[in-house]
């Protein structure tokens, strides 16, 4: 890591996407911390895959939030451990030398408001705490579906967000949890974090196998988390009548997505959240959120370690988003480590 020692402002080098399917390196100045600011150093980010890809190829349907959040040159990546260098006026509660998280992209050097950085306890490493912001939303879907005991739930999409999303649904006690992908590596890492029945193949085939396995209940509840198009009306199918299904992912073409044929028939409810929906929602602020995740961690009851599969130097980016665009689903947690500069 570049010294740390106060300057007249300094230059941080960041990751752009400069247009669709085009990403650089560029080196930009950060001013002194304003009023209520805190001059951070990058220590570790993590790419949120689904997310960053879809910016990265930029194409969205109009009136979609994706049309109009991303705008270029666009700045990717929302999960950032750093160490505080300096504060502003007003800014209360963290200093230099802190450790802290804050949904920042991936940038060398940045500013950032004191408001939405949360310290980082002693006992979480760098590696784990940046885990913490889709911790959170995988959170929010848990809490969204409303889980009682002894329920059969479904997820489509393991990714990361969808792998929380089992370990939360395993320690809450879901009677049944079925993984469901064409990717024979995510659904190893599904039954590690507690999955109890695999489906190796696409959710479009899954009707027979999950009827066969719930003895013909069907799912309670299954969360769709890939932000595809196609998969909604798949998953309405395979909840019982009365079921629910909570839509994760958000797609960039929503005109292409339909709901499936018995969804009204079936009284199955189609649920959404959010990430922007933390402060607040069911009595949960975000510093509540925060403490539940950190402390899981501390307790062993949330693993994040195991969804980490690389680590990278910021300055191989252009080649580590080539290859997720390629090759997705041989990855799960990437993560830039800004202390290799």
């Amino acid at each position: 890591m570049p010294d740390i020692a106060t300057t007249q402002g300094r230059t941080s080098l960041n990751c752009v996407f400069q247009d669709p399917d085009r990403i650089e390196l560029i080196e930009e100045h950060v001013p002194e911390p304003g009023p209520g600011q805190i001059l951070c150093a990058a220590k570790k980010s993590l790419i949120s895959t689904g997310t960053e890809l879809a910016c990265l190829k930029g194409r969205f349907d109009e009136g979609t939030v994706w049309s109009t959040w991303v705008r270029y040159p666009f700045y990717p990546g929302y999960s950032m451990a750093a160490q505080v260098l300096e504060t502003g006026n007003g800014v209360k509660g963290i200093k230099a030398g802190d450790r802290i998280i804050c949904p920042v992209g991936h940038r060398q050097y940045f500013l950032a408001d004191y408001k939405e950085a949360a310290l980082i306890p002693d006992w979480i490493r760098d590696e784990e705490a940046i885990f913490t912001q889709i911790a959170k939303v995988a959170l929010l879907g848990v809490l969204r579906a409303e889980p009682e005991f002894g329920e059969r739930v479904g997820v489509v999409g393991l990714g990361l967000i969808g792998q929380l999303v089992i370990q939360y649904l395993n320690a809450g006690g879901a009677r049944q949890i079925i993984a469901i992908a064409p990717e024979n590596s995510r659904l190893d890492q599904a039954r590690r974090n507690g999955a109890t029945d695999l489906l190796n193949l696409p959710v479009a085939e899954a009707f027979g196998p999950v009827e066969e396995l719930t003895g013909g209940r069907m799912l309670d509840t299954i969360y769709d988390v890939t932000g595809s198009y196609t998969v909604l009306s798949y998953c309405t199918q395979l909840t019982r009548n009365l079921g629910k299904v909570i839509l994760l992912g958000d797609s960039t073409e929503p005109s292409k997505q339909t709901i499936g044929p018995k969804v009204v028939f079936n009284s199955v409810s189609i649920l959404g959240i959010h990430g922007r929906m933390m402060e607040g929602f069911k009595g949960w602020t975000e510093v509540d959120m925060n403490g539940f995740i950190f402390e899981s961690l501390r307790r062993g009851k949330l693993d994040v370690a195991s969804l980490i599969t690389e680590v990278a130097s910021p300055l191989e980016a252009v080649s580590v988003y080539s290859r997720l665009a390629e090759r997705k689903s041989d990855f799960m947690g990437v993560l830039f480590d800004w202390t290799q500069l």
